[in-house]
């Protein structure tokens, strides 16, 4: 890590290093021209959405380019990776993928996938009287690491991360 006082130092610290990446690819700046680019910078300058909507790239490869751009990374289980739950049909004994109601509306969160759920987060939020806390919908985040490790508990090394992390909270209680 390092701490610059002024940006031109930054600048010239970024041009005395290697081009390196893939970022011609996908019309990304080669990794010395993004170092200072905001992840909406990056993203308006690369061609991501339109090479995934010519299926020129995987469902996969697209969002893990987007989770990276995001600045999530598997080095982090708070930053970790993040896959939006598409489907709304977990029912039917065949899924049929040219129903659009076999898909969940990705503008709502998770919360206020219903009439019901998005009534109860509402009404908690306009009925909050903590002052000592603003208000809030959800009362966590959708990715933290007690719940990547969950997902992956069954896989070391997060077996041991999971079992770590739950002797710490019993200890911390």
């Amino acid at each position: 890590m390092f701490a610059f006082f002024d940006s031109a130092t930054v600048d010239r610290v970024i041009q005395a290093l290697p081009p390196v990446g893939i970022g011609i690819k996908y019309n990304l700046p080669q990794a010395r021209k993004s170092t200072s680019a905001t992840p909406a910078q990056l993203f308006a300058q690369s061609s991501l959405t339109q090479r995934w909507q010519q299926r020129e790239m995987s469902n996969f490869d697209y969002l893990m380019y987007v989770n990276t751009i995001a600045g999530r990374t598997f080095n982090d289980l708070n930053q970790y990776p993040i896959f939006p739950w598409v489907l709304a049909d977990y029912t039917s004994s065949q899924l049929d993928l040219s129903q659009p109601a076999s898909f969940r509306d990705l503008s709502r969160p998770i919360g206020a996938l219903n009439v019901e759920r998005k009534a109860f987060f509402d009404q908690r939020y306009a009925e909050w009287e903590d002052e000592t806390q603003a208000p809030f919908h959800y009362g966590t985040h959708y990715s933290t690491a007690a719940f990547v490790l969950n997902y992956l508990v069954r896989m070391e090394p997060y077996t041991t991360l999971f079992l770590n992390l739950q002797v710490n909270r019993k200890t911390a209680s």
